[in-house]
């Protein structure tokens, strides 16, 4: 394997601004404006790729990318086996508002609303796309995890053709990039895969350094899926941060379209917790010392936290304390994650508002987690 250090400048990423996705764009860009929004909702409704003989021209197009780095993804999704409740919290009190402090990469996602519940559509299509391919096994070609990373793809490419063809409420800006660019995609993957990683450390999950590699090949191996430039997946741990960092420098700021996302996803968290506000609060304690290098608080303009700041802290505590021991007591794993689960447990009794598609986790995964079917 590869250890060279990344080497990514200012310069780079503004060439990559300009870059979506080499491979698709212009197939896409030959199809007709009415094909594209039939298409789009065809995707937004199925949860797996349709056999519309369209998509299968579109991958068609996709090499098969080999999982070069086998043993090393099977470490990150065992990560993903152990830790699952908490990931899926950290995604939607840290990884999801990340994404919207990006005031350009933003305007894509606030353009492609399609429901007032977006945040809660959001939530739900996000877990369970993540679910799909962190299950071991499910990034072969043609299993679960690439099928849904290939779906990914193809959404990206119709909305960054359907993104510009909009003339409403104005045309797309010129400044903001290339719609779904190489640089968002990357700042997208990292809040996924190195965020996480901050975030389960933050409250204690112990990881070894071969954990922190592994769980970085396996989202480099589904940003390969997804056409994200090689450049821009890290193999190290240092590199990653790096980036996050020189990305969070150059794109996040405040925008109204972020603080209105960001608004909107507290609402949907907060609603998953039996104590009021105790979502925003978690919100408050992910996004504070995040990895991008910035106050994504004020930036995202996130409601104070109220009196429910000083749970999570003693949470956190409490957590931490029970993970230390999670090797030497018998059945900590299975009893150590409370609220977690509660988090997931909910997300399980969500449905999408728009198919009445209900949420999914495999037995392999529900039964490690103790959750409820």
């Amino acid at each position: 394997m590869m250890t060279e250090s990344l080497q990514i400048t200012h310069a780079d990423l503004d060439g990559f601004r300009a870059i979506g996705d080499p491979l698709l764009d212009e197939r896409i860009a030959a199809l007709p404006t009415a094909s594209v929004r039939e298409m789009l909702g065809e995707l937004w409704r199925s949860p797996t790729l349709p056999e519309d003989p369209r998509f299968r021209a579109l991958a068609s197009a996709i090499p098969p990318i080999t999982l070069q780095e086998r043993g090393l993804i099977e470490t990150g999704q065992q990560v993903f086996a152990l830790y699952g409740p908490e990931v899926l919290l950290i995604l939607g009190c840290y990884s999801l508002p990340a994404a919207y402090a990006a005031a350009n990469g933003v305007q894509v996602i606030h353009r492609s609303r399609r429901m007032q519940d977006d945040g809660r559509r959001r939530l739900f299509e996000t877990a369970q796309w993540v679910i799909n391919v962190m299950r071991p096994g499910e990034l072969e070609d043609g299993a679960l995890g690439h099928r849904s990373a290939i779906k990914v793809r193809l959404m990206h490419g119709l909305i960054r053709r359907h993104i510009r063809d909009l003339e409403t409420p104005t045309p797309w800006a010129q400044g903001f990039g290339t719609p779904i660019n190489q640089e968002d995609l990357a700042g997208t993957l990292l809040s996924f895969s190195l965020a996480v990683l901050r975030g389960l450390r933050k409250i204690g999950c112990r990881l070894t350094v071969q954990d922190e590699v592994g769980y970085l090949a396996a989202w480099r191996h589904i940003g390969g899926v997804l056409g994200v430039d090689p450049r821009l997946t890290p193999q190290r741990v240092a590199d990653a941060e790096a980036l996050a960092t020189l990305i969070g420098q150059r794109q996040f700021r405040a925008s109204p379209e972020g603080r209105e996302l960001a608004s909107d996803l507290a609402d949907v968290i907060d609603g998953l917790f039996p104590v009021r506000s105790y979502g925003t609060s978690l919100m408050h304690f992910f996004l504070q010392d995040n990895v991008f290098g910035v106050n994504l608080v004020e930036i995202l303009g996130l409601r104070p936290a109220n009196w429910t700041r000083i749970l999570v802290q003693a949470r956190a505590v409490q957590k931490r304390f029970a993970l230390r021991w999670l090797p030497h007591v018998p059945g900590a794993v299975r009893r150590r994650r409370f609220l977690a689960r509660i988090f997931a447990q909910k997300l399980i009794a969500m449905r999408n508002t728009e198919t009445e598609r209900p949420f999914e986790v495999p037995p392999y995964f529900s039964e490690r987690w103790r959750l409820r079917p």
